[in-house]
């Protein structure tokens, strides 16, 4: 097999990495209908992947074949503080490779590729303290899906998006008042979210449950019910509340994913002691028929593959994966437990 050489990558790699990213769009948009087509242009990919080239957080490698660019894989250090919001989802001191950040070419070995990207970076990153790694990889790719978990990643999220119009199909109706929460509604709002991070905080799923977020959490919900603009729909049954779905424009859908008609299913939960009886997928019904009457072709959200019954709900009922968040923990030994 011939050497793949890997060097730091450079602003002059720019039009060679969109093409490879374009490249690679335009093979998994073949396997899933809501993949942004336009990213096949390399046009398109370049603007996605600019930002790369210049974020100071970034660490960029490139792979060399027969003296072309055949791959490329940058991770962004991720350095929140500890009370933001978004560490609810990202750890700290951790390195994320977004799905937009690599690629490989379609004639070239993607584990070979990928072991070799990763393996010039990764040292630097665990040298640093950055124990933790996180890659998004897409859903319709099975080799690169390969090399990650030989590489030790394992799957932490999936991405998945359904059409709107697609009726949801209700097996156990329930008789549900479905109300547009308020502002006013948002303790409301927070304690059925409450339910969803319990419930995520059990095995076998064992998400942590970060108190110190909780301000934050409170301002963002209370800022997305002051727009307006995207709802938060509260299902109630004789008078209590039992299950929410809330709405984000664009939320945390991928990059990779259309976005143009679009909208982000940020949080699906029923009540704990309400589960399986139907109240989900009335709900349900409900999200998707205003998605569609409000002129959104697509529903996107993310789930935990580990859990029991959210990954079989709502793949039961049309949502489609389009991307692994896959992580890998380094054992934090390596710091001091070293060679003689």
């Amino acid at each position: 097999m011939t050497r793949i050489d890997v060097r730091r990558s450079d602003p002059s790699d720019l039009p060679a990495c969109a093409e490879l990213l374009a490249g690679r769009q335009k093979r998994d948009a073949l396997s899933h209908p809501n993949l942004d087509r336009a990213l096949s242009d390399a046009a398109a990919a370049r603007k996605l992947i600019e930002p790369l080239f210049s974020s100071a957080r970034a660490d960029g490698a490139i792979a060399i074949l027969d003296g072309r660019v055949v791959a490329f894989l940058f991770g962004e250090r991720m350095l929140l503080p500890p009370a933001d919001f978004a560490s609810q989802y990202i750890p700290p001191h951790s390195i994320s490779i977004g799905l937009e950040g690599h690629a490989v070419a379609e004639s070239v070995d993607t584990f070979a590729a990928y072991c070799a990207l990763y393996a010039f970076l990764a040292g630097s990153w665990v040298e640093n303290g950055f124990f933790t790694h996180r890659i998004g990889v897409s859903a319709t790719d099975a080799q690169a899906n390969e090399a990650w978990v030989t590489l030790g990643f394992g799957r932490y999220l999936t991405a998945a998006t359904r059409p709107t119009a697609v009726p949801v199909q209700v097996n156990i109706p329930r008789e549900l008042t479905i109300e547009r929460a308020s502002p006013e509604d948002v303790d409301e709002v927070l304690a059925l979210a409450d339910d969803l991070n319990n419930w995520h905080w059990r095995s076998p799923i064992f998400w942590p449950i970060l108190h110190v977020t909780e301000p934050a959490a409170r301002e963002f919900n209370l800022a997305a019910l002051r727009s307006g603009e995207i709802p938060y729909f509260v299902a109630y049954e004789s008078g209590r509340a039992v299950g929410m779905q809330t709405f984000l424009r664009p939320g945390f859908t991928p990059l990779t994913v259309d976005r143009s008609g679009d909208v982000y299913l940020f949080e699906g939960v029923v009540a704990d002691d309400a589960r399986g009886g139907g109240i989900g997928a009335t709900l349900l019904r409900h999200s998707m028929e205003w998605a569609s009457r409000a002129g959104y072709s697509s529903c996107t959200l993310h789930f935990a593959p580990s859990n029991p019954s959210g990954g079989p709900f709502w793949l039961g009922h049309g949502f489609v994966p389009v991307e692994h968040t896959m992580e890998r923990v380094i054992d934090s030994r390596i710091a001091w437990a070293r060679p003689r």
